[in-house]
């Protein structure tokens, strides 16, 4: 694991923790109608959107998974755990099973163990509104370490599943994202898929962060890429300044795209860290290495880049109003960035701890999490037009809020 990658999981061995209690809820056993669900986050049926926290070394690693619905901290049920999983690494709320209203939960457990390939990876399907049973992912040709599930992103039933440790014709930590529509199959995409920009290279990590735009579009993020000119090359360039891979509609018979590189091309730079995507203001790249955010509108033209310093864009989310917010947990803060006017950027108040280690929005609320926190982590909701931050915890847990989704 890379360096600032390996920090959450330092931290979990450090803190360590249990299960949180209270009663489980399962897409086996949920009263919930289908009928009662609305909206497009609305997965337990209660007519409110909802937002999924992960907590990957909780139950002595196995990790766990909550539902925020209004006040309320629901933990959710995955049957078939083993110890090291880290259920809950990553997070998304998709529409999987066109033909339910509710939402369904796609959790990431990179750490699985796939019939016996070590830390191959797997991603649960938590069904909303009672059924069916949860459904487990895997790739069709599990590797070992490749930690499929690390990370997630959805919009409406298309959902990525990044798996940037995936060797690529023996070449070690190439990545690869597989992309599947609703309950089809899983498509693998990687840098030496025909037409995708760019070159798979060792450590490159493609898929590392994703972000799903428009019309099956996807932005993938390549933070361990070298720039090294055209060519596959090995331990050239500059190391680890990063791309990011834009893909036009990743269901197309034949893929097409564009490759970005670090604006900067400076070593270090992580560019491709954190992606994002505004509705209809365009697409956000962080570069935390050196601490920055590029903005780009809809077509990839570049608009603003804005800089903080080192570790700024640990984290990302984006708004439904033209809005990202950006994490810098190593310094304790957040700040809100807009597309379309500078005067609008906000920045919150530092806080003490790992605060905007994961951020997400929905509705009018931010949610920002601080895995941290004592005992066991929590998240803090703060809405549109407010300065208050309204914690929420679990009753127990380990890295409550290491990953956030709306």
């Amino acid at each position: 694991m890379k360096t600032i990658g390996a920090a959450l999981l330092a931290l979990a061995l450090a803190v360590g923790g249990t299960l949180a209690t209270g009663t489980p809820a399962t897409a086996a056993t949920s009263t919930t109608k289908q009928a009662a669900c609305s909206g497009t986050s609305d997965f337990d049926g209660d007519g409110l959107e909802d937002v999924a926290v992960g907590d990957p070394f909780a139950d002595g690693g196995k990790g766990a998974v909550h539902i925020l619905s209004g006040d309320k901290v629901i933990p959710i049920s995955v049957p078939g755990l083993q110890q090291g999983d880290a259920l809950g690494w990553s997070v998304t709320l998709a529409k999987v099973d066109p033909g339910n209203p509710c939402a369904d939960l796609v959790v990431g457990a990179p750490y699985t163990d796939v019939d016996g390939v070590k830390d191959a990876g797997a991603v649960y399907v938590v069904y909303g509104g009672g059924s069916p049973a949860p459904q487990q992912l895997v790739a069709p040709e599990p590797q070992r370490d490749a930690h499929f599930g690390w990370s997630l992103a959805s919009r409406g039933s298309l959902v990525a599943i990044g798996a940037p440790y995936e060797d690529q014709a023996q070449i070690a930590d190439a990545g690869s994202v597989y992309v599947r529509e609703g309950t089809g199959r899983l498509i693998r995409i990687n840098q030496d898929s025909a037409e995708v920009p760019g070159n798979g290279e060792v450590g490159d990590q493609f898929g590392w962060s994703l972000a799903v735009g428009p019309g099956n579009s996807l932005l993938v993020g390549v933070p361990y890429e070298n720039d090294d000119g055209a060519g596959r090359q090995v331990d050239a360039g500059k190391s680890d300044s990063g791309a990011a891979v834009r893909i036009d509609n990743v269901l197309a018979p034949t893929l097409a795209g564009v490759k970005l590189d670090s604006p900067t091309k400076a070593a270090g730079d992580r560019y491709g860290y954190a992606v994002a995507y505004a509705e209809g203001a365009g697409f956000a790249v962080t570069a935390p290495g050196h601490g920055y955010v590029q903005l780009y509108d809809p077509a990839m033209r570049p608009t603003r880049r804005v800089g903080q310093g080192a570790g700024f864009g640990f984290s990302m989310a984006a708004s439904a109003d033209g809005k990202v917010a950006v994490g810098a947990p190593y310094e304790g803060g957040v700040r809100v960035l807009s597309f379309k006017n500078a005067a609008e950027d906000k920045r919150l108040p530092a806080s003490d701890g790992l605060f905007g280690w994961s951020l997400t929005y929905s509705g009018n609320k931010l949610y920002i999490g601080q895995p941290d926190a004592v005992p066991a982590g929590k998240v803090l909701v703060l809405a549109r037009n407010s300065d208050e931050l309204r914690p929420l915890q679990p009753p127990a847990g380990a890295d409550f809020g290491s990953s956030i989704a709306g």
